[in-house]
């Protein structure tokens, strides 16, 4: 057991050291697309590199660099399905993920946590980057149930993030303020039940974020909550949709 933690922190080391020059190399591949203008070829490159940045911080426990890189993705594949984005501000916008994934890199460097303040600034660039008033946040293991949820949220004008773990999920909560969590009851490490009474236990529920717990059980004994229970079955969507409706018409209220 010893040996593999010291294998892993060497891994960890080795990738802590070569990242500036990762980052710095999706730096200079943005620099060079907003001086030569619109390239395919470029853009996935790019979307390549981010990705693999995504993945790689995750496996090493740096999530928060997984959580830069996210969105950073989404901003990427919008560019490539529309080119004419280029000349609205993208490459700039990406240049700021860029410098957030720089500041991380240093707090892991140093053996710390990225900051409140850090994390703050990844949701406010999110809010400027989309254009969005709402946001939620899905966990749920399901893709066809996402993909539902995910519709209908995205034509109700709401940012959608996306955790399939509900550990990583209660991270996410207590550092954003979503509008709205959607959870599954069973997903991995933290079920949907003792995701939504972290949540409430933290006083975030007394604050902005609503809850709805999504299942397939007709009855739940549980003391626990939240604002919306939906059951998973054929009226899904049309169900969700309303809760939406609701949710949006006490917010203009």
């Amino acid at each position: 057991m010893e040996q593999v933690k010291a294998m892993l922190a060497a891994l960890r080391e080795n990738y802590l050291r070569d990242l500036p020059s990762h980052i710095d190399e999706i730096e200079q591949l943005l620099l060079e697309l907003e001086r030569e203008g619109f390239q395919l070829s470029l853009c996935r490159e790019l979307y390549r590199q981010v990705h693999s940045l995504k993945g790689s911080g995750g496996t090493y426990g740096m999530n928060f660099i997984s959580d830069i890189c996210h969105p950073m993705e989404d901003l990427l594949s919008h560019l490539i399905e529309h080119p004419q984005q280029l000349q609205q501000g993208v490459i700039g916008t990406a240049l700021e993920y860029v410098d957030l994934i720089r500041k991380a890199c240093f707090s892991y460097s140093v053996n710390l946590e990225p900051s409140q303040e850090l994390k703050l600034s990844l949701h406010a660039l999110r809010q400027r980057a989309s254009k969005s008033r709402y946001s939620a946040l899905i966990v749920e293991s399901s893709e066809v149930v996402v993909g539902i949820l995910r519709e209908v949220l995205l034509d109700e004008g709401f940012r959608v993030e996306v955790v399939h773990d509900g550990y990583l999920a209660l991270g996410r909560a207590l550092s954003e303020p979503f509008d709205l969590l959607v959870s599954g009851l069973e997903v991995p490490r933290l079920n949907g039940l003792a995701l939504i009474s972290a949540i409430q236990k933290s006083g975030i529920r007394s604050g902005k974020t609503k809850t709805l717990l999504l299942t397939t059980s007709d009855h739940l004994d549980h003391q626990v909550h939240p604002d919306f229970l939906l059951r998973k079955n054929a009226e899904l969507k049309r169900n969700f949709r309303a809760c939406v409706a609701d949710l949006l018409a006490k917010a203009v209220h």
